[in-house]
């Protein structure tokens, strides 16, 4: 991971820790406020695009209204809930801009689903690693998907 460029290995920190925060945020271990927040809404370009496992694309205001709302969501599964970053690796840097992958993994009381992402980061100062999420394509891993199609199983 040394030769890969500063602004990858920021990417993948930024990765890891956003879906702790995620974690936390999910089963309430983190307040319901602005400041607890900001954690999320601060990381966020404001021209985001998220295409889900299910092929719709939402964007960065909606994605943080519907986050916000979700807080406490898994509250009382907290024990049982596990979200884990898997499998890494930086894919191209250009500029201020960096290409990474890695696996999203959800555990839940035995249940399993996991998710591939591309996620495209640019470069900003004042943010907890100097990158903010400007794309992110995610698609269900074989056999690992939902057995709805959810985009979010866990949640309801």
């Amino acid at each position: 991971m040394t030769d890969m460029p500063a602004l990858a290995r920021a990417a993948l920190r930024e990765t890891e820790e956003f879906h702790a925060f995620l974690r936390d945020w999910l089963v309430g271990a983190l307040p319901r406020t602005p400041a607890a927040f900001a954690r999320m809404s601060e990381v966020m370009a404001p021209d985001l695009r998220v295409i889900s496992p299910l092929g719709t694309t939402t964007e960065a205001a909606a994605l943080l209204t519907e986050f916000e709302a979700l807080h406490g969501e898994l509250a009382d599964r907290a024990d049982v809930f596990a979200i884990s970053v898997e499998a890494p690796a930086h894919v191209h840097t250009a500029g201020d801009c960096t290409l990474v992958t890695y696996e999203e993994h959800h555990r839940l009381a035995g249940g399993h689903s996991a998710r591939l992402a591309t996620a495209l980061y640019r470069a900003r100062e004042g943010t907890p690693n100097g990158v903010e999420w400007l794309h992110v394509h995610e698609t269900w891993l074989p056999h690992l998907a939902p057995a709805g199609g959810e985009r979010f199983p866990e949640a309801g």
